[in-house]
């Protein structure tokens, strides 16, 4: 089944419209993913690090959530410090062909 998924998605991602939308939304679940997995390995609940940013649960639930598109920066990273991670953001600049 996940070959198939995968097949799928390849033969989509030719379509450039596909292919932007796509990696939009990757890109958001990636963020919730990373974030969820942080509080695991640091053994925390939702509403412990809830408690460290001073915020609620249900916050940190929603920053979890791959659904999730309205980041704010200054709260990743309290989050990612309450999980005793630091946040370190990227660019990747492509060369134009």
């Amino acid at each position: 089944m996940k070959k198939k998924l995968k097949s799928w998605v390849q033969e989509k991602l030719v379509n450039p419209k596909f292919k932007k939308a796509f990696e939009e939304e990757y890109e958001k679940l990636s963020i919730g993913e990373q974030l969820a997995k942080l509080r695991l390995q640091a053994g925390l609940t939702q509403a412990e690090v809830a408690k460290k940013v001073k915020t609620t649960a249900s916050a940190i639930s929603r920053y979890e959530n791959g659904e999730y598109d309205r980041y704010e920066l200054r709260t990743l990273q309290k989050i990612v410090a309450a999980c005793g991670g630091k946040l370190k953001i990227i660019f990747d600049y492509k060369e134009a062909a």
